[in-house]
């Protein structure tokens, strides 16, 4: 089995070694568009000896962000920020890779009430249930996919990464908690695929044959009625099928109703509860792995000493991902690679971090130099 150290090659691309930045949101952008603080972020994490960087989730329409500060991709004139942060991840000696989101039903509004779309009127937000998307949206979304590829491109990514996780729009076509459709987009396991299929495809026709594609979607989820991990399987053999290159198997670690002026909406997490045990979802991106025939990669909680390489040993992963605990020290790569894993500052789980982002920028509870 590879040791951590061990660099990593695929389609012309070669990483140092197994270590991967999950993509984090931070906050940072203004007016959707990279700032410096954002690209002296990844300089200093490309920096920081992981083989991998994915940058955060990137709007790919204007009505698709995800936080009050997402980064966007949606035409050219953003184009030379995220081509600051590619190069900055370059220069620091990593790969460069950035993920495109819409967030559906998630997308953030200043006011709760304005209107959100979604596969189907399922809230997942405080405020009114957003409404049913039309075919000529649908397609849309297809093309917005595609031309943010394309730009991404552009800037000088080594890849794009197309979110179809944690409850944002491809996922929710996904589940069927969220996916009540009767049309070609809904009802069967085929028609809740279609649109990450069809993305996936547009996105590959869009980067050409030589750009890295890779897909973020969940190996597990812990969300009654929701996307069950055999379809999961199914669903990572499509996304090959469509010309993806790497899935990046995260997951749902735990779900609730809430409840916004006596009207529910379903609130999911990435995030394992806390005190879960390390390496949650890769026991499921290991089925994922033996279902298809490119490399997975596998997150959650994975810093803890001798962690990362016990997942690579069990042949659950291709990559290890590492996010909050790259928060919290930023130099935690560089000590696990070098076995100093006693030196880490370990993150507390506290999620100051995701707390921070719907305000303004990243902070830490540990890393006080953020």
């Amino acid at each position: 089995m590879p040791a951590l150290t061990d660099p990593f090659q695929y389609k012309g691309l070669r990483l140092g070694n197994r270590l991967v930045m999950a993509p984090m949101a931070t906050g940072l952008a203004e007016d959707h568009r990279a700032t410096e603080a954002q690209v002296d972020w990844y300089r200093q994490h490309a920096r920081s000896s992981v083989g991998l960087v994915i940058v955060e989730a990137t709007a790919v329409q204007p009505d698709a962000i995800i936080l009050p500060r997402n980064l966007g991709i949606w035409e050219d004139a953003q184009i030379p920020g995220l081509a600051a942060i590619a190069g900055a991840i370059h220069a620091g000696g990593a790969a460069a890779v950035i993920q495109l989101v819409h967030g559906g039903g998630r997308s953030v509004r200043e006011d709760p009430a304005v209107e959100r779309v979604a596969p189907s009127p399922v809230a997942l937000l405080p405020g009114p249930a957003p409404r049913e998307m039309t075919e000529a949206e649908i397609q849309d979304v297809i093309r917005a996919f595609a031309e943010g590829a394309a730009r991404a491109r552009s800037a000088g990514f080594d890849g794009v990464e197309i979110h179809a996780a944690h409850y944002y729009l491809l996922s929710q076509f996904l589940s069927p908690r969220t996916n009540h459709r009767t049309d070609r987009w809904g009802g069967s396991e085929e028609n809740r695929f279609r649109l990450g299929v069809e993305v996936a495809k547009a996105v590959r026709l869009a980067v050409g044959p030589d750009v890295l594609v890779l897909c973020r979607m969940h190996s597990v989820e812990e969300v009654e009625g929701g996307f069950p991990t055999q379809e999961a399987i199914r669903f990572a053999q499509a996304l090959e099928a469509a010309g993806v290159d790497v899935i990046d198997a995260s997951g749902i670690g735990q779900s609730s109703l809430g409840d916004w002026e006596g009207r529910p909406f379903l609130n999911t997490s990435s995030v394992p509860p806390k005190g879960a045990p390390g390496g949650t979802y890769a026991p499921s991106a290991k089925r994922i792995r033996q279902a298809v025939g490119i490399p997975v990669i596998t997150v959650g909680k994975l810093s803890a000493p001798g962690l990362a390489q016990k997942v690579l040993d069990a042949g659950q992963a291709d990559l290890v991902a590492l996010a909050r605990p790259l928060i919290a020290d930023f130099r935690v790569a560089e000590k696990l690679l070098a076995g100093r894993d006693a030196e880490i500052e370990p993150c507390m789980e506290c999620l100051a971090c995701f707390a921070s982002i719907r305000k303004g920028s990243i902070r830490c509870s540990v890393n006080k130099g953020l």
